[in-house]
């Protein structure tokens, strides 16, 4: 065996964790491919492990595919589990094809029950790295990494009001309202947090959808911020966060591209939990979470609004809180 594609379409956090899959097989001497969607591939950029990355289209799909196929892989490893991946994973022509055990009927019971099944045990990247089981690639490297190159910067806009003062990144936003901490508590961790850091600097970042939960951040604040919800592509967003010297996010995409850089990284959980498996991996990263609730967890990937109207598993999380795993993630010694 000589070559492996890994197949990861989307969405941002779970494209991140592919990574130590990536890592091993190279590290096994295998050549490796990627089959993800435009929108993420800058994530590989500068990624050593990573020899070739293939954008999926809705369109032209059979010109990419035929290029996929051309280069005769010798095995596929499909990380997103789809009908669709699956489709793409047999035009590959790979004569071997593994598939990730997504667990997901035993998470659809733990939101029913609210009782973890063992085989919840662990986080998806430890899911992904037991598909090198099947190709007899021990699991060695277990951290997702990113490679920013050293040369990158944000473009002169952003690098401008940045200057050289370390700054803290506020990530507001997730893609559903129940996995938002409220915007006030956001602004207060900026606030106690640049009180303290006279020199210190506050980034709003997020996407488009975003930009909503970062004008009420920025509208609950004491002090200065720069809004740039919405503003960034996700390679200068990747640069900025390479910067920061806090990032603190919510359940997102954002929390494991700033784990994945290495920046201490602060993130709060409420409707989801850790058995899901996307607690944020790596180094200097701290969770956060909402106490033991008889509604909790309340779905997957969060929902529009709270079933039960409280919304306790948010509002129960203080500052103090999020504020002390600040430090923790910072290496700095508490007051």
């Amino acid at each position: 065996m000589k070559s492996v594609l890994l197949i990861r379409l989307s969405s941002l956090g779970d494209v991140v964790l592919t990574t130590p899959v990536a890592a091993n097989l190279k590290r096994a001497g295998l050549r490796v491919a990627v089959l993800t969607r435009r929108a993420f591939a800058p994530l590989f950029e500068g990624n050593p492990t990573v020899d070739e990355v293939f954008v999926f289209e809705d369109r032209g799909v059979w010109g990419w595919a035929r290029a996929i196929r051309a280069r005769r892989f010798d095995a596929v490893i499909d990380l997103h589990g789809t009908g669709r991946s699956r489709l793409w994973s047999m035009v590959s022509g790979a004569t071997r094809r593994v598939r990730y055990d997504k667990r997901a009927a035993a998470r659809r019971r733990l939101v029913w029950t609210k009782k973890a099944a063992p085989t919840l045990a662990g986080g998806v990247v430890d899911r992904y790295l037991e598909t090198l089981a099947a190709l007899g690639v021990p699991a060695v490297e277990r951290t997702p990494r990113l490679y920013p190159s050293r040369e990158d910067r944000p473009s002169a806009d952003f690098a401008e009001a940045l200057g050289d003062s370390p700054f803290l990144v506020l990530a507001p936003g997730a893609q559903h309202a129940t996995k938002r901490w409220p915007a006030e508590r956001f602004a207060a961790v900026a606030d106690r947090w640049l009180s303290e850091r006279p020199n210190a600097r506050a980034v709003l970042l997020g996407a488009a959808t975003d930009i909503p939960a970062g004008a009420a951040v920025r509208a609950a604040m004491d002090r200065p911020v720069v809004d740039w919800v919405g503003r960034t592509s996700l390679a200068e967003m990747l640069r900025i966060l390479n910067r920061a010297a806090l990032v603190v996010t919510n359940d997102s995409g954002a929390t494991h591209v700033a784990a994945a850089l290495g920046r201490p990284t602060v993130a709060v959980f409420g409707p989801t939990v850790r058995e899901f498996g996307f607690f944020p991996v790596g180094p200097r990263v701290a969770v956060v979470e909402g106490g033991p609730l008889p509604c909790r967890p309340c779905a997957l990937h969060g929902k529009p609004r709270c079933p039960e109207g409280h919304f306790r598993c948010m509002t129960d999380i203080p500052v103090e809180h999020v504020l002390a795993a600040a430090r923790v993630a910072a290496g700095e010694p508490r007051p």
